[in-house]
């Protein structure tokens, strides 16, 4: 029985170290604003860096016209676009997809390829000055990881903002609005079963 015990603890702390290896980079309560000019704003997703105009070193996403387009020509020096933003089509002009909490964001979502925009997710996905989620994938210095942002846009008519975005660095698939990573929440009730084990069997 006691070996029984060490082998099942030994199980659930080999799970929890794994899952402690990935984590959800978050960034909250940024609110930046998306001005209504062409230009709009560009945004760096690994800093949260924001700079007005449409091209800035290092940036991932442009969004301008208050929100009515979306692009992902935000660097003037990359060669190969760092942001994708899902998709309702593989186009790179197709609308960018709003997508419902929980919804899964990974390989196996829609995205385009090479630089591109989008000017028809509003109302087509989007209503206007109604906060909405969308997916992206994003590439970075250690590989392509994939994230959800949440956002309320609007035509040029009024501004609209970027509210905050999270994605997992290990690459995995993200569910939409998790903050936290699930095999580490798995992992935590693996081990939390079995010191009640161990406490029952005493």
């Amino acid at each position: 029985m006691r070996q029984v015990r060490i082998t099942l603890i030994a199980s659930a702390m080999f799970a929890f170290s794994a899952a402690c290896h990935a984590s959800i980079v978050w960034f909250p309560g940024e609110d930046i604003p998306i001005p209504t000019n062409p230009s709009g704003v560009v945004v760096n997703l690994q800093t949260a860096a924001s700079t007005l105009g449409d091209d800035a070193a290092g940036a991932d996403a442009n969004f301008f016209f208050g929100g009515f387009g979306i692009g992902n020509d935000a660097d003037s020096t990359a060669t190969v676009p760092t942001f994708q933003p899902v998709r309702i089509g593989t186009g790179f002009f197709d609308s960018v997809a709003n997508l419902p909490l929980g919804a899964t964001v990974g390989a196996a979502s829609t995205y385009a390829s090479g630089f591109g925009g989008s000017v028809s997710h509003i109302p087509a996905e989007f209503t206007a000055g109604t906060p909405g989620y969308l997916g992206f994938s994003l590439e970075t210095a250690s590989g392509l990881v994939y994230g959800w942002m949440r956002v309320t846009l609007n035509p040029n008519t009024d501004p609209g903002v970027i509210h905050e975005w999270a994605y997992d660095d290990s690459g995995a698939s993200i569910m939409v609005g998790s903050i936290v990573p699930e095999p580490a929440t798995s992992a935590l009730s693996i081990l939390a079963l079995s010191v009640l084990m161990l406490r029952r069997r005493r």
